[in-house]
């Protein structure tokens, strides 16, 4: 480890286990200070700017490089100071801050309302001036979303990406894919229920519709012999679905990494039918555990699936139905070829080799 030092950003609500391994990257070649931001959408949110705004004026001649994981209000700050004193700043895009799909009020890029303004303002900002943009997925630069509006005849595809919502940015981007490590993601069952697994933290209709709990939660009711076990969702939620009394449902709220491992080494399919995503992690860490994924079109999923389980290519209960039964009835031996896909494309230590070469 040198002696430079890198400001790490996250705002207090990203505690994802993609960030916290690339603050642990970034601490083999620096020495690190973590600053955990609370700006929010409150009444507070003034005098937590304020004080963010000193904080940062009198400790950022002490870094040489910022990084930052998502544009938001937490950024503007960190990305405005190090431009003002000549320092690297780097954002990590992940995926809300590259897009806006109104029907679920996903995404920074709205214009409705004088807060959402300023923290599109905010994101927009970051992004224009940051010194490299780092997304997840290819995606997230620039997409067309054809799969969000395949129920919906004569609606558009739904143009996504930062170029699509910053149209003349110069910023440079660099696509470092994420990473994960096997030898925390693996079976640990002897076998395999006839079961598909789905993971999201569900706390509202936006979020149960975005990660496709909705459609999950009817395809259920037609495929009674098979167990369905939904992993985080709220005590709205969870109720909720009790309430349509599927026999055949299995209901988690949020759980341990050790408890998500043994779920996921439990069932034979993972389904991911999210209307948007950027790399999403349940996919990959459900296939290291063998599972064969069935995913919706969207984003990083494809990419992620490749030829192992499953693409969905319209919201259609009886594709989904479908593709679900297949897949349930594929050789155990495929559960070992997705858990090999994900160890060889997407590495832990391919991640920290990426990174570290483009910051050093």
């Amino acid at each position: 480890m040198s002696d430079k030092r890198l400001l790490f950003v996250n705002h207090i609500s990203a505690k994802a286990k993609f960030v916290t391994n690339d603050r642990e990257i970034l601490e083999k070649m620096f020495r690190v200070t973590h600053f955990e931001s609370r700006l929010s959408n409150n009444l507070s949110f003034i005098l937590t700017f304020i004080s963010q705004f000193f904080r940062l004026l009198f400790s950022i001649h002490k870094f040489e490089v910022i990084y930052i994981w998502f544009a938001d209000y937490h950024s503007f700050l960190p990305v405005f100071f190090s431009k003002l004193s000549g320092k690297k700043s780097y954002i990590a895009v992940g995926g809300y801050d590259a897009t806006y799909i109104p029907e679920i009020n996903m995404g920074l890029f709205t214009k409705s309302g004088l807060k959402k303004r300023f923290r599109c303002f905010c994101a927009t900002y970051s992004l224009r001036h940051c010194s490299m943009i780092l997304p997840v997925d290819e995606s997230l630069i620039e997409n067309e979303n054809r799969y969000i509006y395949s129920d919906l005849p004569g609606r558009p595809v739904l143009k996504d990406g930062i170029k699509n919502f910053i149209k003349d940015i110069k910023t440079p981007f660099h696509t470092v894919r994420l990473g994960y490590d096997p030898e925390i993601f693996k079976f640990v069952n002897s076998g395999k229920e006839r079961a598909v697994v789905s993971a999201g933290l569900i706390v509202n209709e936006n979020e149960f519709r975005r990660k496709g709990f909705d459609l999950l939660t009817e395809v259920a009711g037609k495929m009674p012999d098979v167990k369905f076990i939904l992993i985080g969702l709220n005590d709205h939620y969870m109720n909720y679905i009790k309430q349509l009394d599927l026999k055949n449902t299995e209901l988690y709220g949020k759980v341990s990494y050790d408890e998500l491992i043994k779920l996921y080494s439990r069932a034979k399919v993972y389904s991911q039918l999210s209307m948007f995503e950027g790399m999403p992690s349940a996919v990959c860490e459900a296939m290291l555990c063998g599972c064969i994924p069935v995913g919706s079109d969207v984003n990083g999923i494809p990419g992620i699936i490749g030829d192992t389980g499953i693409i969905v290519k319209e919201k259609n209960i009886d594709r989904i139905t479908e593709a679900l039964h297949k897949t349930l009835e594929y050789d155990e031996k495929v559960s070992e070829i997705c858990r090999n896909r994900i160890t060889e494309m997407f590495p832990i230590d391919k991640r920290e080799k990426e990174l570290l070469k483009i910051i050093k």
